[in-house]
Order: C-alpha cells, then structure tokens, then sequence
C-alpha cells in the first residue's frame, strides 16, 4: 500500500513539473517587435511633399496616399542618391525621383494574374491602349501571357480600405513599378471607374505623382492646374486625358 502511495505521489508530483514547466515557458514567450520605419526615411518623404499623416508603413512597404508604394530598401536607396542606371528623359503634373530607362520604356510588360476579374482584365487592355495612342513619346506598353517575361505584375488583393487599387513607383535602376494590386471590393465599379484606375496606377508604374499634390518634382511646362487629370487622386470616370497629362508624358519619355 506504501509502494502504491509513492508511485501514485510520484506520478503527480512528475504532472504537476510538467503543468509548471509549461506555464513558465508561456510566461517567457516574447512577442516579435514591430518593424518601425526610421524617422530619416519619413522626413525625407514629408520634405519632399507628402503629408505626414497620409504615410503608412506596412510589412516593410510605405503606403502613400493609400495607392503609392515604394519599399523601405527602395527609398533608402532614394535617401542614399543613389542614381545609377537611371532613365535620360527630361524633367500641375508631378513626378518621381526615379524614371523608366529606355531599356524598358519602349515595351513596359504587364502580365495579369488569373485572379484579375475579367472587367479588370478589360480595364487592363484598354489602359494599354490608351496609353500607346498618346503621341509624341517612346511610353509603350504591352500585356504579355508570361509571367517570367513581364516587368509588372497585376494581381488582387482584398482590403476593407478605401483604395481601389496600388501600384510601385519605379526603381533606382530604371525599372518600371514591379506590382499593381486590384482591391476586389471595388470590383461593383462600372468600367468607366474602372479604366480611369488602371489608367492611373499605371502612370504611377513609370513615375508620375498625383496632380493635385505637390509631391516629387514638378514637371516644367504642365499647367499649374488641372482638375480632370488621370493623375488626380481622386477617381472618376474616364473621359480620356487632358492636355496636362499628355504634355506630363511627352516631356517625361519625348521621341
């Protein structure tokens, strides 16, 4: 009876080391630190015409304005100057640090994921259209059926937000924006919305700012205003470029 006593005071005395090991390995987990953005990397965003509170840092990427997108390596290299490899073009239409090169310029690939809906797919071929029919510039683009041969990918995403859609600015070494993202809850829009948004992002995808900020570099020679340019911030229904965003495309990437 003794025996049975200890073996059976054991085998609690063995559960109750376990239960407290237990406990005190939750007690000693520690949560992983948030990746935060330095204040050098914000201020020059804010110097250079950014609102401070329209600048978000999510998973290592900056989310200006809810639709502009540039990393956290990409704009350190920004800070850095460094410039290497960059597009020849020349420099109220604004612009980024960064253009297309000419290596890319003249045949801007898109490959569409198979998420995209068709409306967005049709969106897509008709953004491409509308850009290639602007005279008096060497901006061209194409949508190709292979993701390895393409230099932007267009996929989706679904984001409670209210941004329709988000694209990256292009690179320091002359590459167009790698990624246009679709938020599919605003896949009700008609397809006049729908082609004014694509037409946008893909002014981003090779460098054009909003019109209706002062962020990036002005480009000489666009009018001071223009309140139905594709590069506003705002969406509306398409009803072709104006003036200001021709001129912004044909002094950026002249023939």
């Amino acid at each position: 009876m003794k025996n049975l006593f200890s073996k059976t005071w054991s085998v609690y005395a063995v559960a109750f080391c376990v239960v407290l090991f237990s406990c005190n390995e939750q007690e000693e987990v520690i949560s992983p630190e948030v990746e935060k953005p330095s204040d050098e990397l914000i201020d020059f965003l804010v110097k250079t015409g950014f609102e401070k509170d329209k600048i978000k840092f999510e998973d290592g990427v900056f989310v200006i304005d809810d639709d502009v997108l540039i990393s956290k390596e990409e704009l350190q290299k920004y800070v850095d100057g460094n410039r290497s490899e960059i597009s020849d073009a020349q420099t109220e239409h604004y612009r980024g640090y960064y253009l297309v090169s000419n290596s890319y310029v003249t045949n801007i690939k898109f490959y569409i994921d198979s998420s995209v809906p068709s409306s967005w797919v049709t969106a897509i071929h008709g953004a491409v259209n509308q850009w290639n029919a602007v005279n008096g510039t060497k901006l061209y683009m194409s949508v190709v059926s292979n993701r390895s041969n393409a230099n932007t990918v267009i996929g989706t995403s679904y984001s409670s937000q209210n941004w329709v859609a988000r694209a990256y600015l292009p690179s320091y070494n002359g590459r167009p924006g790698h990624t246009m993202t679709i938020n599919t809850k605003y896949n009700y829009l008609n397809s006049g919305y729908k082609l004014f948004t694509i037409v946008h992002e893909m002014g981003h995808i090779f460098g054009l700012y909003h019109t209706d900020q002062t962020q990036g570099y002005f480009i000489s020679g666009t009018p001071a205003t223009d309140p139905n340019s594709v590069m506003n911030s705002y969406i509306l229904p398409w009803n072709g470029f104006t003036a200001g965003d021709v001129a912004a495309v044909q002094i950026l990437y002249p023939l």
